[in-house]
């Protein structure tokens, strides 16, 4: 009967691995194409909401801690992106555009998710490449995240996720991704998430490839 289950579980990981890379790829296309552009900007939301989706509901372990693991990231992040745009003081000077969707506080509610979903889906790689001491897991991870931020910045101006005052993008962003990383991290490791196959492989690594291509299209340096 385990066996089973094991192989029951083992499908519906199949299953969401495809989901993630299809729309990934689907919306890769749709932002490609200049025509379809306007059309899958509007999609946004619901392709996070999509991907948040499909972490929780392939998750075959103690659902109370995934659930304390997305509340504390969720609440956590949405209030640094708060701090941030109301200061300055952490990211630099930014402010949210309209794709991301509803805010609250000058702030996308889906800001909170995302972060939820980059940061479940490093520390499950972190567990994939058996990187056990939860230090240096959460370091590497926040480098990888920093290396994400380091493409996705670019493309999220072209396309009004957000954009930073005088079109520049500070360094202090990319030693406050690193820094709140390490913190969510560390945090994720702290509640002994049980590893899922496949899912945070194939999440971030769709997601860094959708940023890679549509830099390389974005035209854009960003340090000018």
């Amino acid at each position: 009967m385990e066996g089973q289950t094991d192989q029951d579980d083992l499908k519906v990981k199949k299953i969401a691995v495809a989901v993630i890379v299809i729309f990934h790829l689907v919306g890769l296309l749709g932002f490609l194409i200049p025509a379809a552009q306007p059309y899958f900007i509007k999609l946004v939301p619901f392709h996070l909401l999509l991907m948040f989706a499909v972490i929780v509901f392939t998750y075959n372990a103690d659902i109370k801690r995934l659930l304390l693991f997305v509340c504390g990231v969720f609440v956590c992040g949405f209030l640094v992106e708060v701090l941030g745009v109301h200061t300055g003081k952490i990211f630099g000077s930014y402010y949210y555009g309209n794709t991301l969707g509803y805010k609250i506080a000058a702030v996308p509610i889906l800001m909170g998710i995302n972060w939820v979903i980059l940061i479940f889906s490093v520390g499950q790689m972190m567990k994939a490449l058996k990187i056990r001491n939860s230090i240096l897991a959460s370091l590497l991870g926040a480098l990888l995240l920093v290396l994400f931020d380091f493409f996705l910045e670019p493309v999220a101006m072209k396309f009004d996720y957000w954009q930073w005052d005088w079109h520049e993008i500070p360094f202090q962003n990319f030693i406050a991704w690193f820094i709140v990383s390490i913190i969510l991290l560390k945090f994720y490791y702290a509640l002994g998430l049980k590893q899922q196959r496949y899912i945070g492989i194939a999440m971030f690594l769709s997601q860094l490839i959708f940023f890679v291509v549509l830099y390389m299209t974005a035209g854009t340096n960003i340090f000018a």
